[in-house]
């Protein structure tokens, strides 16, 4: 039986990804944009869109109409992610559409002071959702997305991450990982730590960027006053917000 998933978050870094596999393989889905016209600019004529807003209750019906399957990927850097997410969620319970494709992120039990995933999770699983649970570590991309200018202008990757390691994950790899779940049986009741193939610093990072940009990066190790200052200072109030 062929079902309908609806791709929330589809502009984004993963959806995009993850949009692009649906289409090459022919799968059954509708991605969910609020403005339709830039999105089409992204995703590509092909794509079926429909207007969706988590911040709007009267896009969600048109939005889940023959859907069988959500992937949930709410906007980042968004501290009150459960309270934007939550009144979906009731949505899809009242219209029983239960199977729900959540992403997380890693290690994401462990971050008290931001509890939006955690929260979000066990709402799932208490309100008798056929759920599955993404946690992908921090992306490559964001290396691209979030500190081009750094690393091209200023030579440098600027994160409070002191000597602590991560395994960088490729976005494509979270959306091939996200399709397999969304099309196949057997993921009901799992929840998935995707990860890169090795764990690196950002000194190590540092490094493997000098050599793909040809030119000299570095990490100057900053300390999260150094850090919560220099976003202060360009202005990114929100990243200050979640450090």
């Amino acid at each position: 039986m062929t079902r309908k998933i609806l791709v929330t978050g589809a502009t984004g870094t993963i959806g995009k990804s993850l949009v692009k596999i649906l289409n090459h393989n022919g799968n059954s889905f509708v991605a969910g944009v609020r403005n339709k016209a830039a999105a089409a600019e992204k995703l590509g004529a092909r794509t079926n869109l429909v207007t969706f807003d988590f911040e709007d209750p009267t896009t969600y019906a048109t939005a889940t109409e023959g859907v069988d399957i959500v992937f949930l990927l709410g906007p980042p850097m968004v501290i009150n992610l459960d309270s934007l997410l939550i009144p979906f969620i009731d949505f899809l319970r009242k219209k029983s559409i239960k199977r729900v494709v959540y992403v997380g992120s890693l290690g994401m039990e462990q971050l008290s002071d931001l509890p939006f995933h955690v929260i979000i999770t066990e709402k799932l699983k208490r309100d008798g959702f056929e759920y599955t649970i993404l946690k992908p570590s921090f992306f490559s991309q964001n290396f691209k997305n979030y500190e081009w200018d750094n690393i091209m202008h200023r030579g440098i990757t600027y994160v409070p991450a002191g000597d602590g390691k991560v395994a960088f994950v490729d976005v494509d790899d979270i959306a091939q990982v996200a399709v397999q779940v969304l099309t196949e049986q057997g993921h009901v009741g799992k929840e998935y730590e995707i990860t890169g193939p090795e764990v690196l610093s950002y000194s190590n990072a540092a490094s493997i960027l000098s050599e793909v940009t040809n030119k000299p990066i570095v990490y100057p190790n900053p300390t999260p006053q150094e850090y919560a200052g220099a976003l202060k200072g360009a202005g990114a109030l929100n990243l200050l917000l979640l450090i």
